[in-house]
């Protein structure tokens, strides 16, 4: 089996592609629906900005700020969609580059794991998200395949795991032909259905 990338490398690649979808997203499809049940695109992004800074302090081995909300997340972005996530995603960034970061134990949002465990998680999460905001927005979806091969080896281990803890959170993988792009072989281990299409009135 191939050796797993750089996971430093990883993240600045999902956090790098995530920015660029939410820069491309208009004022006005902030309120458009989206592949999460019940979330618009407003709500994804202030999720993903919730979690991003989550897992700085997870980085750092401090306990999150209780009121980032990743369930019911809050509106953290206001007028400023890319400019929140930027300055959250340079945080989470820069803790998980610190000397040390990436050794031992580290807490996540389903108890304690290995630091690298946990910074996987960040990764998936951030790539999951993205797709989410580009489908939702019609805008192309641009994780390439070394991106996606690495996410999915991430989901196919931490999906069943959050599931198990919370069977709400993630629903049953979706079938697919055995010869799906890795890309909607990620998609459809979270229980999305990779071929979402938003309504359009």
């Amino acid at each position: 089996m191939a050796a797993f990338p750089d996971p430093l490398r990883i993240l600045d690649l999902a956090q790098t592609r995530a920015a660029s979808v939410i820069a491309s997203v208009r004022d006005e499809q902030l309120d458009l629906a989206t592949p999460c049940d019940e979330w618009s695109v407003r709500d994804v992004i202030n999720k993903l900005v919730a979690s991003t800074l989550l897992f700085a302090s997870f980085g750092r081995r401090e306990e999150g700020d209780p009121n980032l909300d990743l369930i019911h997340p809050k509106d953290l972005i206001g007028t400023d969609p890319l400019g929140t996530f930027s300055q959250a995603a340079a945080t989470c960034r820069e803790a998980w580059r610190e000397i040390g970061a990436l050794d031992g134990m580290a807490t996540s949002t389903i108890g304690e794991a290995k630091a690298r465990s946990v910074l996987n998680a960040r990764i998936f999460d951030t790539t999951v998200l993205s797709w989410d905001i580009s489908s939702a927005c019609s805008l192309p979806c641009r994780i390439d395949e070394e991106h996606a091969t690495y996410v999915l080896r991430v989901a196919k281990a931490l999906v069943p795991a959050v599931r198990s803890h919370n069977k709400e959170r993630y629903k049953d993988s979706v079938e697919i032909s055995e010869d799906a792009s890795t890309l909607t072989q990620l998609i459809a281990v979270t229980g999305r259905n990779p071929f979402w299409k938003a309504e359009r009135t």
